[in-house]
């Protein structure tokens, strides 16, 4: 894991070493830092040892003095296709990447098992691919126009290489309030854009093209789901480095764990939760787990005061605006491993492919159609009762409404009503300009000739996971130098679930049926009976707290930032202590964005 970027230039400019580009990755590559330039490009690396911790794999990585890689990620199975290229006794995937890749160039991508984000350069050849992997766990970011190429692992070195201002893209903008996170290729600022999964750029004799090498319609032949879990959790032990594994007491992470104590005996798990929150906290549940599988335990709980004294620093980091507040836990949970671990495990994936959120549970219908009736009849009281996550009986009122409503959309519109954070309505409220939503519905046009199970499925796969889960274990993980690793994301192991038949998925009223049939013998029993909790926390207990002394949400800055209206905003602030209408999750939202424009004011064209 590491931090890249780098810039190629298409007019002769000279080519000049920003030093403040590894300064900003540092974070993603505390180890070890180094840049190669050239005639018309330069590139930049910054190090996370894991695999190979000698200096023989620092990068930028050279071959033959005219071939240069910078690469972030890891290769799993670099051992095996290191017999391609010649190399025996492999000990670094990096220099197994450069070979291999210089010799099968694209076509040899489909052989390789791991995440991975990499631009590799021929000088001779006047060439340069820059390359993302499968499912998107690792992130990519370019720009280019009729002057420069440039491609970063965040978008602030970017912007660093690029030395321009760009606006602020109104569409995208309208899109993360609705979801929380910024979903497809545009990003916040116009011009920059993520490499979507799967895809490359190839740029020849300064001509850019951008290509998709991978497409999910891929099956594997191998249909024993046990064994290829197996496989990726012992492929996700490889390291140099010490590993271990996130704990929640949830199905998906005790299982990696279960998986993972049997390929690797001295196994440390961790586990996070709030001090005195009992909503807040599953160390408990963890702690069952850790027993049961004979792990070396970690519980780490931390406190509401805690979270207040480390918000600005989280805030500080953040490179565009991302409003899932889970990611706050992400970020000291990296913290608290790094004495510990610089690689953990985690069971992310497994919700998106297996249909484990709550928002799946609308398809307990197709197996008990008197529901619709009961709906029908009780669904009217609902509207009676507040709704607030800070309460067990409030939230599940909420849920019930929200199930309510959603069974009566079609399925388009229902998956974006279980997918939003916000309504249309309340966004143009919000803003004091008018936003545009053409972008947002654009994102699901490809799935309106699928059914809903095709839809749910892919649609979680391709937005959810890719611009919301991933993105938040990596850059959340990252700010504490620590990878995280799924095995739920092998591409075997998700070919083979994507295609799962549905019945696998949620069976009556259990969901993940296929995961809990298979590994159901690993674990005690009340791990498969408890219900699904998120890893959530108490915003409505932080916020207030923290509010009060923001600058950035002061009426004085609202106003003359000439964004939003401020009448909402104070609405929101007074609905806070009661957490109506989601009041915390959306001043979350506007903090989020409000702490994001000041640190990037300066890269921005008002």
């Amino acid at each position: 894991m590491c931090g890249i970027a780098g810039i190629l230039y298409f007019n002769n400019q000279k080519v000049n070493f920003q030093p403040e580009v590894l300064s900003t990755l540092k974070h993603r590559g505390p180890d070890g830092q180094g840049y190669k330039a050239f005639e018309n490009a330069i590139f930049y690396h910054t190090r996370l040892s894991i695999i190979d911790l000698t200096s023989q794999s620092q990068q930028p990585y050279l071959l033959d003095d005219n071939k240069c890689l910078v690469f972030n990620g890891e290769i799993f199975n670099y051992k095996e296709i290191a017999k391609f290229v010649g190399i025996d006794n492999a000990f670094s995937d990096t220099i197994v990447l450069a070979k291999y890749f210089d010799k099968h160039r694209i076509d040899g991508l489909k052989e390789l098992n791991g995440f991975f984000a990499f631009a590799f350069y021929d000088v001779l050849n006047n060439e340069c691919f820059i390359v993302r992997d499968r499912f998107g766990e690792k992130p990519l970011y370019y720009f280019y126009d009729e002057n420069v190429l440039t491609f970063a692992s965040e978008i602030q070195p970017l912007l660093i290489l690029l030395q321009k201002k760009l606006p602020i893209d109104y569409d995208v903008l309208y899109t993360y309030f609705r979801m929380h996170y910024i979903p497809g290729e545009n990003s916040i600022l116009k011009g920059i854009k993520r490499l979507l999964p799967g895809h490359y750029i190839h740029i020849k004799n300064n001509r850019v093209e951008v290509q998709k090498w991978y497409t999910l319609d891929n099956v594997v032949q191998n249909n024993d789901f046990e064994e290829l879990l197996h496989t990726a959790v012992q492929r996700r032990l490889i390291s140099d480095a010490p590993i271990g594994a996130f704990l929640s007491g949830g199905i998906d992470s005790s299982v990696v764990c279960a998986i993972a104590k049997q390929h690797k005996q001295d196994l440390h798990t961790f586990s996070l939760g709030f001090k005195d929150l009992k909503l807040y906290n599953e160390t408990k549940d963890a702690l069952i787990v850790a027993e049961y599988i004979k792990s070396v335990h970690h519980s780490f709980e931390i406190s509401v005061d805690e979270v207040i004294q480390t918000l600005p620093s989280i805030l500080d980091c953040i490179d565009e605006p991302f409003a899932d507040s889970s990611a706050i836990n992400v970020y000291f949970l990296s913290q608290k491993i790094k004495p510990f671990a610089t690689v953990a495990l985690s069971g992310d994936g497994s919700d998106e492919l297996l249909m484990g959120y709550n928002k799946h549970k609308v398809f307990l219908l197709k197996f008990f159609p008197y529901l619709k009736f009961i709906n029908l009849i009780v669904s009217p009281v609902f509207k009676f009762f507040p709704e607030n996550r800070s309460s067990t009986f409030l939230n599940s009122i909420r849920k019930l409404k929200k199930f309510s409503y959603s069974s009566q959309l079609n399925s388009i519109a229902q998956y974006i009503y279980l997918s939003q954070w916000a309504e249309d309505s309340y966004i143009h409220q919000l803003f004091s300009i008018k936003l545009n939503n053409l972008y947002f519905y654009s994102l699901f046009e490809k799935y309106k000739t699928l059914n809903d199970v095709e839809l749910f499925n892919r649609a979680d796969t391709e937005i959810v996971l890719v611009n919301d889960m991933l993105y938040k274990i990596d850059f959340f993980g990252m700010q504490n130098a620590v990878e995280i690793r799924s095995p739920f994301l092998d591409h075997e192991v998700v070919e083979f679930l994507f295609h799962q038949p549905f019945k696998n998925k949620i069976h009556y009223t259990q969901q993940k049926y296929l995961l809990r049939k298979t590994f159901s013998h690993l674990l005690p029993s009340s791990i498969f009976e408890k219900k699904k909790k998120g890893f959530e926390i108490p915003l409505h207990s932080i916020l207030p707290h923290f509010i009060k002394n923001s600058e950035c949400l002061s009426e004085e800055y609202i106003k003359e930032q000439r964004l939003f209206n401020y009448s909402i905003i104070q609405k929101l602030i007074q609905q806070l202590p009661s957490n109506e209408n989601d009041a915390s999750l959306k001043l979350w939202a506007i903090l989020v964005f409000q702490h994001w424009f000041r640190k990037f004011e300066n890269f921005i064209e008002l």
